[in-house]
């Protein structure tokens, strides 16, 4: 009797053991599911937020909303009716909310799935995830290669700033005081040294697409460095770069750029000339370089002004050699220029008097690496420039502000780099993407998403 209540007491503690570890099992499995299930609503989200920028006419369809205000809500269950259904008797659905649905700022999406199990006694299993959204922009991030980017001089700097920090629309300058650790450099080039820092402070992020560390090449006067960087003297090999700041697996698009239609011909502008008119747009093309000379020389650009400067590979675009000429995007107004040709541009360069580097708009149309920009002197340039089969060269002891895109840079002398934070957004009709995602695992978290979105509960 004592042997049978012993195999009895064993097979019973093992047949225990058996059902925790099936269910213990089980309840990971559909762990996954749930966040899958998540997922799942994110997709949902994302979906509905890019087919209202493709198609103007989208209304959400299944989705409520508290209004069309710029900052409007919108929510939904996935399945709108019932639960989704899986093996073992077990149901599941999904909450999204979705914050600024409208697009007008950044939106946020939350989304919470709650997965039932067969069983009475089986307690729900529930996944909360946040993304947070940033529109797909040619400029997000501040300097761009395909294949090398060079900082040749002793005292070259990259840094950012957001010119939209008291919201879309407004204008904030560069300035000590609203700078910033975001100003990103990359080349997705496999090639070794294909980004060199050497003795330039970059006070952002510096990124490649091989497997060499890019800080092997700072110099004694260089450094890689953010605001809330500590030196660790266990992981640092120099005090000066803090490799969370540095990448191996650095991407990028870069889609040609072709020329606008609908354009009307006018003759090239001269010293003393004025293109465009203030509250008005202009799509006009020329067939010969801009060429200016001498002092005091300028053309001047007013209104929505899109120029193309039809001109062959090789030859030259644009052309200031004056030591105080130039071009000047006048107040309230814009300029984008769309050409396969050269440009050089010394003495005072480009003049935005918007100060937005959004309203200086170049691209490079060249399909062959034959194209060369050069941007000189000690003025200011506010502008962004997306030429992916040009070598830009930025020499002097001038600042740019803005954003570039090309095949090589390079930054001589003492040339100040300045990345607009909002350019990421830019672009009219550019999709929307993952900026940020993680996934609410604590109390704190998940009370503060009720907190915001209610219908999350």
């Amino acid at each position: 009797m004592i042997l049978s209540a012993v195999v009895a007491i064993s097979l019973t503690s093992y047949i225990r053991l058996g059902v925790s570890s099936q269910r213990i099992s089980n309840r990971a499995l559909y762990n996954n599911a749930a966040m899958n299930l998540a997922e799942n609503g994110l997709e949902e989200a994302m979906y509905s937020i890019n087919k209202m920028i493709a198609d103007e006419d989208y209304k959400w369809t299944g989705w409520q909303n508290d209004g069309a205000g710029v900052n409007s809500n919108a929510w939904s269950r996935f399945p709108t009716t019932g639960d989704y259904t899986f093996d073992q008797n077990t149901s599941g659905f999904v909450r999204v909310y979705v914050k600024n649905y409208l697009g007008v700022s950044a939106p946020t999406i939350i989304t919470r799935s709650t997965i039932t199990m067969g069983g009475a006694t089986s307690a729900p299993i529930e996944k909360w995830v946040e993304v947070t959204l940033a529109k797909a922009s040619k400029f997000a991030n501040g300097l761009v290669a395909k294949k090398s980017i060079l900082f040749n001089g002793n005292n070259a700097t990259v840094d950012s700033w957001n010119s939209e920090e008291a919201g879309a629309g407004t204008f904030t300058p560069f300035s000590d005081a609203v700078k910033n650790d975001k100003g990103s450099v990359g080349s997705v080039s496999v090639a070794v040294d294909s980004v060199l820092v050497k003795n330039a402070d970059v006070w952002g992020y510096v990124s490649t697409n091989n497997a060499q560390d890019p800080t092997n090449n700072v110099g004694a006067n260089g450094s890689v460095l953010g605001k809330d960087s500590t030196y660790d003297p266990s992981t640092w090999t120099t005090s000066k770069v803090d490799p969370s700041r540095v990448s191996t697996q650095f991407s990028a698009n870069f889609d040609p750029v072709t020329n606008p239609t609908g354009t009307t011909d006018i003759a090239v502008p001269v010293a003393g000339d004025t293109v465009g008119t203030l509250g008005t747009k202009s799509v006009v093309r020329i067939t010969s370089g801009i060429s200016l000379a001498g002092s005091n020389n300028f053309v001047t650009f007013e209104g929505d002004v899109t120029l193309v400067i039809d001109v062959t590979e090789g030859s030259q675009a644009m052309k200031v050699t004056g030591s105080t000429s130039g071009f000047k995007i006048a107040a309230g107004s814009s300029l984008k220029i769309y050409t396969k040709g050269n440009m050089d541009i010394a003495g005072q360069g480009f003049l935005n008097a918007t100060g937005a580097p959004k309203n200086l708009q170049i691209y490079g149309t060249s399909t062959s690496t034959s194209q060369d920009f050069k941007v000189a002197g000690g003025g200011t340039f506010s502008g962004v420039v997306y030429a992916p089969n040009a070598s830009v060269t930025m020499n002097g002891s001038g600042s740019m502000h803005g954003s570039v895109v090309a095949n090589n840079i390079t930054l001589t002398g003492n040339a100040n780099f300045h990345y607009d934070e909002s350019l990421g957004n830019m672009g009219e009709g550019n999709p929307f993407r993952v900026a940020k995602w993680r996934e609410l695992t604590s109390a704190a978290d998940r009370k503060t998403a009720v907190d915001s979105a209610s219908y999350l509960k």
